[in-house]
């Protein structure tokens, strides 16, 4: 059993406290179908709490069998562990704020099993990185008792990419009452001007369906976890677009990215949003 590593930095480690910021919210937006995916940020509760009520609020009507969450993976894979890119728990479960959560074991194996190479059980990563920690208290508050899988990744090449969708194929092909949750915050922590500029381009690629990955690749986009929001978009399932939901600087809503020119303090963007063939792109 993993041991939560990011309390008091990412999220409150009373358990009280942290079911007042995690509860339920009522259902917002219309009504969608499984398989789909919600995009959601990453940073403190003070600053990310809303953004993602926001997004599971656009899925609270849904009873997915399983929630697959895709996080970033923000250090280097060990040479020891290529050519994996692709990351998930060897542990059973996590404990959080004195909760612990099983993992989806026999996903994990089905997934290792078909994809050898390519992805791996390797508890590691997840000490490292918050993303996954901080979003379970949502996922278990919006869906209890759903079996979650964490898989974290890094930027991939086209053939990882190619390999990454099939990942996400398989899984819904095992089961298509499927909710994947994307972590990704709309851009690197930049001087507000840059900051804005890179923010938009991300929104502005997610509302279009264009790759994230190459905007990477042509520094107008600095988000991490392109990988895993370029996979999901490439399902059939994806057609009908992300739907922007929520625009939040520094915690706060705002009704557009913005920034001035002359302003050097630095920021990240947090952007919810929701993807299904039933949500049309705002």
């Amino acid at each position: 059993m993993l041991e939560s590593q990011h309390h008091l930095i990412f999220y409150p480690e009373d358990r009280t406290k942290l079911d007042e910021c995690t509860r339920r919210r009522p259902a917002a937006g219309e009504p969608c179908s499984l398989p789909t995916a919600i995009l959601v940020p990453h940073a403190s509760y003070d600053r990310v709490c809303e953004a993602l009520h926001r997004s599971f609020e656009h899925v609270a009507m849904l009873k997915p069998s399983k929630v697959v969450f895709l996080g970033p993976l923000h250090q280097e894979v060990l040479a020891e562990h290529e050519p994996a890119f692709l990351f998930t728990p060897r542990a059973e479960g996590i404990r959080v704020a004195g909760v612990e959560h099983v993992f989806d074991a026999a996903l994990a194996a089905e997934l290792c099993t078909r994809f050898k190479t390519q992805v791996m059980r390797e508890d590691s990563y997840f000490i490292e990185e918050p993303a996954f920690e901080l979003t379970l208290p949502f996922i278990q508050s919006y869906f209890p008792g759903t079996a979650v899988l964490p898989i974290l990744s890094g930027s991939c090449d086209k053939a990882q990419l190619a390999i990454y969708t099939q990942v996400i194929k398989q899984i819904t092909d095992l089961d298509d009452k499927v909710l994947f949750i994307v972590s990704a915050n709309a851009n690197a922590l930049l001087p507000a001007f840059e900051a804005a500029k890179h923010a938009k381009a991300f929104r502005d690629a997610l509302s279009q369906g264009t790759s994230l990955c190459e905007g990477l690749r042509m520094h107008a986009i600095s988000s991490c976890n392109t990988a895993a929001l370029d996979a999901v978009g490439r399902q059939h399932w994806a057609a009908g677009g992300w739907n922007i939901v929520g625009l939040y600087r520094d915690g706060i809503q705002q009704q557009d990215i913005f920034a001035e020119s002359d302003e050097n303090e630095k920021r990240v963007w947090h952007i919810s949003a929701v993807l299904g063939a039933a949500h049309a792109n705002q």
